[in-house]
């Protein structure tokens, strides 16, 4: 879909540089497939120079001329390591800063589904599944949760399946009980807005409208009557120079298609 916040960049574009922005300087970023590609990529790029992405399949300190679909080869073009899966998601524990996700439909309380829309049994879709997606929003210490196209039906009430834990049910204490070593999510970033989370109930709420978005679309394409920040803040908007580097980075629009 071709969007028309501005003449000069599409929401998707927003969200991703948005994302971007919550990686900082010398971290290490660990990233799933899908947006948060691109989203660390523009970071490196950007403002955070020595910053480290690593993948989920493996490659560490991966910095290729620009992204192409999940686990080409290019990705290992001047990286720094190449491991297996399971020394990459060891990392989660003991070396990373940030980890950014991508999900198809995410809850109220954070919880993420990236495995069917509908009943399980019977879905209406299945989607790719989990992945690494499970362990990263299990032991992240920081999470980063990326969408495109915020819908009502994608902003639910209670997702689907639960793919990846959030905050559950509510309420701090369940992801401790269970022995999840991470955070849980810490902000959502869509093309309508960015999003925290109470610290007190883990519940969602609207940080931060996207440049040119209007509270009113943000509620209709939510899926529950969601708590908004005071003051509510609007993000900072993307610069011709940062779009221009933006698809730079996706010459053959993998993740930036309209």
């Amino acid at each position: 879909m071709v969007d028309s916040l501005t003449r000069d960049f599409t929401r998707r574009e927003a969200a991703v540089i948005s994302a971007a922005r919550t990686i900082a300087d010398g971290e290490a970023v660990f990233i799933g497939q899908g947006l948060p590609v691109i989203a660390a990529l523009f970071a490196k790029r950007t403002h955070a120079k020595n910053s480290v992405i690593m993948h989920e399949y493996g490659v560490v300190d991966t910095d290729p001329p620009f992204a192409l679909e999940l686990a080409h080869p290019i990705f290992a073009d001047n990286a720094l390591y190449l491991s297996d899966m399971i020394d990459a998601l060891g990392c989660l524990v003991l070396e990373s800063d940030v980890a950014i996700l991508g999900t198809a439909q995410i809850d109220r309380y954070g919880n993420m589904n990236t495995t069917s829309i509908g009943n399980y049994l019977s879905p209406k879709l299945r989607i790719s599944g989990s992945g690494g997606a499970n362990d990263i929003g299990s032991l992240a210490s920081k999470l980063v949760v990326i969408m495109d196209n915020q819908q009502a039906n994608k902003f639910v009430e209670r997702v689907d399946y639960v793919t990846t834990p959030g905050f559950f049910r509510g309420g701090m204490k369940t992801r401790e009980k269970l022995f999840l070593l991470g955070s849980g999510p810490s902000i959502v970033v869509t093309d309508l807005g960015v999003y925290r989370f109470s610290r007190a109930t883990g519940e969602m709420y609207l940080e931060a409208l996207q440049h040119g978005v209007t509270l009113e679309e943000v509620r209709r394409n939510t899926g529950w009557k969601i708590n908004v920040a005071r003051p509510l803040r609007t993000c900072e908007r993307p610069t011709e120079d940062e779009v221009r580097l933006l698809r730079a980075l996706d010459p053959q629009k993998v993740y930036l298609r309209a």
